[in-house]
This record gives C-alpha cells, sequence and structure tokens, in this order.
C-alpha cells in the first residue's frame, strides 16, 4: 500500500552557501544541500560515535559537510566507479601530490582533451592517480560538472563569454582539498558494488549510531548524469535489500518514477524539488524514500 507522499521542508533546516560548502566536486544533483537534514537525524541516535555511509558517494556533498560539523565521527565513502574512487583516493592518500599538481595544472582544451580520453579509454580497475586526478579536472572544468557525456566549459573553440577555467577557482579547491586530506583517518574509502559494500558496513558498524544515505543514479537520467548507471535488475535488487529492514536507519533519494514507486511500495514517500544546472536551468522532481 502506498503511504501518502509528504514533503521534505528544508528551509526548516540548516543551509551551507555555496562558498561553504566542502566538497570540491561540482556533481550534478549532488546532495550536499540535504546535510542540515540529516543532522536532524542524527540527534535521534544514541550517544557514542557516529557513522554516515554513502553506497554511491559521487560528490559526497552531505558526509563531508556532516564530517567538517563533527556531526558524523567516521565517514564510509564508496563508488564502484574507478573514476570516482581514484579521485577520492588521490585526494585522500596522495593529497600533497594532487595539490601540487592542481596547482601546476594548465587549464585549457588541450588539457581538457587529454583528460577526457584518459577517462573515456581507461579499461584498468585498480587505482590510478592520473585517472582521478584526471577525473577531478573533467568535473571543474565541463558544463554542469558532467564527467562523460558533456563538453568543455566555453566550447571547444572557447568563442563564449565563459571560459573553461569559469568553474575552476584553484585557491579555493586547494583549500578544500587539504582540510580532506587531514582527516583521512576518519574516512573509509571503497569501490565495491553496492550491495556489497552496505552488507559488509552491515557487520561491522553499529546499527542504532549508523546513517546509511542511499542515493542511486537516476532511472530517467542515470545514463546522461552518472558514470555508473543501473540496469532495472539492479534498481530492484537494491530495493528488495533496502525493505527487509537489515538496516536501522536508511534514506533514500530517486526521480519520482512509477518503477520507484512499485519498488518501495508501502514506504514513506517525501517530495523533493530540486533545481539542477545543466544545459539550462530546470527543476527535477525527486522522492526521499525512508
Amino acid at each position: 500500500m502506498q503511504l501518502e507522499n509528504s514533503t521534505v521542508d528544508l528551509n526548516l533546516y540548516p543551509k551551507r552557501t555555496s562558498k561553504e560548502t566542502i566538497s570540491p566536486f561540482r556533481y550534478p544533483g549532488g546532495k550536499g544541500f540535504l546535510s542540515g537534514y540529516f543532522t536532524n537525524v542524527f540527534d535521534d541516535f544514541k550517544s557514542g560515535e557516529k557513522h554516515y555511509v554513502e553506497p554511491f558517494c559521487g560528490g559526497a556533498g552531505s558526509a563531508w559537510n556532516l564530517l567538517a560539523d563533527d556531526i558524523a565521527d567516521t565517514i564510509h565513502l564508496n563508488d564502484a566507479d574507478i573514476r570516482i574512487y581514484s579521485a577520492w583516493k588521490a585526494i585522500l592518500h596522495e593529497n600533497e601530490r594532487f595539490c601540487e599538481r592542481l596547482n601546476d595544472v594548465a587549464v585549457d582544451i588541450k588539457t581538457w582533451t587529454e583528460a577526457r580520453r584518459l577517462l573515456t579509454n581507461y579499461s584498468g580497475k585498480k587505482y590510478d592517480f592520473d585517472l582521478g586526478f584526471a577525473t577531478y579536472f573533467v568535473n571543474r572544468t565541463s558544463r554542469a560538472g558532467i564527467i562523460l557525456g558533456s563538453g568543455p566549459i566555453g566550447g571547444y573553440e572557447q568563442s563564449g563569454d565563459w571560459k573553461i577555467d569559469a568553474r575552476f577557482y584553484r585557491e579555493t579547491m586547494l583549500r578544500r582539498i587539504k582540510w580532506i586530506g587531514n582527516q583521512k583517518q576518519r574516512v573509509e574509502l571503497n569501490s565495491q558494488e553496492a550491495l556489497t559494500f552496505l552488507k559488509e558496513n552491515i557487520k561491522k558498524l553499529p546499527s542504532d549510531r549508523t546513517l546509511y544515505f542511499v542515493d542511486p543514479p537516476y532511472l530517467q537520467a542515470g545514463r546522461r548524469l552518472y558514470l555508473n548507471a543501473m540496469t532495472e535488475k539492479k534498481h530492484r535488487a537494491l530495493g528488495a535489500f533496502l525493505t527487509s529492514d537489515v538496516l536501522k536507519h536508511w534514506i533514500l533519494t530517486y526521480d519520482d518514477h512509477p518503477l520507484i514507486r512499485e519498488i518501495y511500495d508501502g514506504r514513506k514517500f517525501s517530495k523533493l524539488v530540486v533545481n539542477y544546472s545543466l544545459s539550462r536551468i530546470r527543476k527535477e522532481s525527486e522522492v526521499l524514500v525512508s
């Protein structure tokens, strides 16, 4: 039985400005704006070390905000895509090298083309520093932060008012990335299939002090926005796991789609309206399921 829709009024919770955000990524559909809402959820947890888990971390916007505010003591990040994983591992574990590269890199079409070629042609399955830096560079210099499937800011000819470095705020990025590198003892990073990652964390984390935030690639825009789009079979498998109630505290976000309504039938659906900046500003209807 489908529960009646409610609405999450995010105006009731603290919200960071774009200048105050912690994640150095520009991520399509990023959920950093939900960190105030998650803080309210953490307030109801029992005392003790608190954990925050993201099986599809992407830009990990909320995770870093919660860590910076000491709401979560440890964050557990996972992304099955080796490119995203390599970017985070390079930032966390080769921070000085990453910052040196960031400080020295030429922000131009030649660098963008070389980085994009590496991302497109890479077939390995292990961490690679150059792959991680290329992922980050393309994220900061491509339209709307889309890593594959979009061109450089300002176009290949760089003939418009906006140029490729329009979102490449070197000093700001360096400050955020150095801070993240200093937090590596409070971060666990993995690159696994989401269900495998979730099942492993169940075994080692305290159920009453752990929040799982599940933000899968969306059904309608998944292949356009994300590197690791999912099949319907995987969407259903994830739903079967979450609705089995093996996790005590979980929150899920999706696009509002009939298949999602079917998979999570009987769960509480709350409406979210999120602004995405793609080729133009538009509004996507999203739901929060819990």
